[in-house]
């Protein structure tokens, strides 16, 4: 006969527990961290140069929101995009009138790998791994 022993169950619990309560911050804090360098990276190399320079500017990361079991940020401006900086969407996905200069997909593109490293790091910072 063989037996398993298991050490240490209660202390695994309650360090768990005691992460629970602060995973959604630690996730938050770790996308919107992850998120900075497309942002820098958009706002550095937009084709657009408007007179006020609002729509560099403008250009922010959204706080966190969760559908389900998915938490996103956006990061620039969206289709949806009813701001002050509303033409920057034009500027990314193009008009009738107008060909796509896209930036935003360029940052985000160029800067994915870096995106997710960062992600990783503070999510597991944050867990104290």
């Amino acid at each position: 006969m063989a037996e398993l022993e298991l050490q240490g169950m209660q202390e695994l619990m309650a360090a768990l527990q005691s992460i629970s309560g602060k995973s959604k911050s630690i996730q938050n804090k770790a996308l919107k961290k992850a998120a900075k360098p497309i942002l820098d990276d958009a706002t550095r190399t937009t084709t657009f140069k408007d007179v006020s320079g609002a729509g560099r500017t403008g250009l922010k990361i959204s706080r966190p929101k969760s559908k389900g079991d998915v938490t996103t940020v956006l990061i620039g401006v969206d289709k949806a995009d009813i701001s002050e900086i509303f033409y920057m969407k034009m500027v990314e996905f193009g008009t009738t009138k107008m060909v796509a200069r896209p930036f935003l997909t360029n940052a985000y593109l160029n800067n994915k790998t870096e995106a997710i490293r960062i992600l990783r790091e503070e999510l597991r910072k944050g867990l104290g791994l």
